[in-house]
C-alpha cells in the first residue's frame, strides 16, 4: 500500500484514506489504508459477497432478469452497505482487478482506460460513478426488455453482470465520484 500510495503523489493528500478493491468467486476485498504514508496500516476487510453465489443465487447463472436484478441488488447492498463507515467522502478507490477494469472500460467506451501505470505527477486513469451508473441502467433496461437488443458495451455473461452490480452498489453507498485504475503491474 505504501508503494501504491506513493504512485499517487499529489492525488493523495497525506490523510486520505486509500481503499484498494477486488473481487472474485468468493468474496470481496477492501484493503483500506488511512493515515499518512508513514503510519500507514493497511487493514483487510472482507465482504461476505462473492460473484459465484450472487450469479447462483439471484441470477440463476444466465444474465439477470428485472426481478433477479431487484433481488442482486437488496443482497449486495447488504453486505457492501456497513463497509460505508470506513470510507470518508474523500477516500480514492483504486482497483487493479482484471475483472473491474474490463468494466470501467466498457462504462467508459475506452477499451485502454487503465491499461498504463500513471507517469510520476500524474494521475491514474479513472471512471466516474456516473459512467458506471449508465452501464447498469443499460443493463437494466435490457433485463426489462424494455433495450432492443444487446448493447456492445454490456457484460456478455452472468458473472460480469454480478460484478457491475457489485460495482454500481459500492461506488454509490460508499459515496466514491470515481475509481481510479491500475494494471495488475503496477
Amino acid at each position: 500500500m505504501r508503494q501504491l500510495r506513493t504512485l499517487f503523489g499529489q492525488t493523495l493528500a497525506d490523510t486520505q484514506t486509500l481503499a484498494l478493491f477486488s473481487m472474485d468467486d468468493a468474496n470481496c476485498q477492501l484493503l483500506v489504508s488511512q493515515g499518512g504514508p508513514r503510519h500507514a496500516v493497511p487493514v483487510l476487510h472482507l465482504l461476505p459477497l462473492g460473484l459465484l453465489p450472487l450469479t447462483q443465487r439471484s441470477f440463476g447463472n444466465a444474465l439477470p432478469t428485472a426481478i433477479q436484478l431487484e433481488v442482486g441488488i437488496m443482497e449486495v447492498e447488504d453486505a457492501v452497505m456497513p463497509v460505508a463507515r470506513l470510507l470518508p467522502p474523500d477516500s480514492l478507490l483504486v482497483t487493479q482487478d482484471p475483472l473491474l477494469l474490463a468494466l470501467a472500460r466498457q462504462a467508459a467506451g475506452q477499451p485502454t482506460l487503465g491499461s498504463h501505470a500513471p507517469t510520476a505527477g500524474q494521475a491514474p486513469d479513472h471512471v466516474t460513478r456516473q459512467a458506471v451508473e449508465a452501464l447498469f441502467e443499460q443493463l437494466a433496461s435490457q433485463a426489462s426488455r424494455h433495450y432492443a437488443g444487446h448493447h456492445p458495451h454490456l457484460p456478455t455473461e452472468a458473472r460480469a453482470a454480478a460484478a457491475l452490480l457489485v460495482l454500481r452498489e459500492a461506488l454509490h453507498h460508499w459515496q466514491q465520484e470515481r475509481l481510479y485504475l491500475l494494471p495488475a503491474s503496477a
